[in-house]
């Protein structure tokens, strides 16, 4: 058995190419790309969907994947780590509460996916992420392994 972490995509029961990344301005996450979430992960996208009963329906396909050797991820779970990436701007509201708008086309140069697996510690932060997700940026590295079409 593989010991790769298997990732689930809800919305579509097969895999197809993802729009190209394009930052947004005002927002912090872009337009284009594959997003998704780890199979057994915690506050997931099936779990926000379900306590905040969004589009529920959506979660009848999906398709699950790992992702090829070599990848080049970049993990994100804590503030800190948001020093040093390229930013479109920064926007305060008060001490506590701020949001980074990251520049995506430029991340994309240097990797192939950003995944973000503790939300609690950065959801003022990247106010829009509302769960631990991955953004595949290069849909090269996506490996499908299973598709799922039907009820819930």
């Amino acid at each position: 058995m593989s010991d790769k972490q298997v990732y689930i995509h809800y919305g579509d029961y097969y895999f197809r190419n993802p729009q190209p990344i394009k930052n947004i301005e005002y927002f912090t996450k872009p337009k284009g790309g594959l997003w998704a979430s780890r199979k057994n992960g915690e506050l997931t996208w099936r779990d926000w969907c379900e306590v905040e009963k969004f589009r529920l329906d959506s979660l009848n396909e999906s398709f699950e994947f790992t992702l090829k050797d070599g990848a080049r991820i970049l993990t994100l779970n804590d503030e800190e780590q948001l020093a040093d990436l390229p930013v479109l701007f920064r926007e305060r509201y008060t001490n506590d509460f701020s949001s980074i708008y990251l520049d995506f086309e430029k991340l994309e140069e240097q990797y192939d996916a950003i995944e973000v697996t503790n939300i609690s510690n950065l959801y003022w932060r990247l106010y829009g992420w509302d769960c631990n997700s991955i953004l595949i940026m290069n849909p090269d590295i996506v490996e499908v392994i299973s598709y799922e079409k039907g009820d819930i």
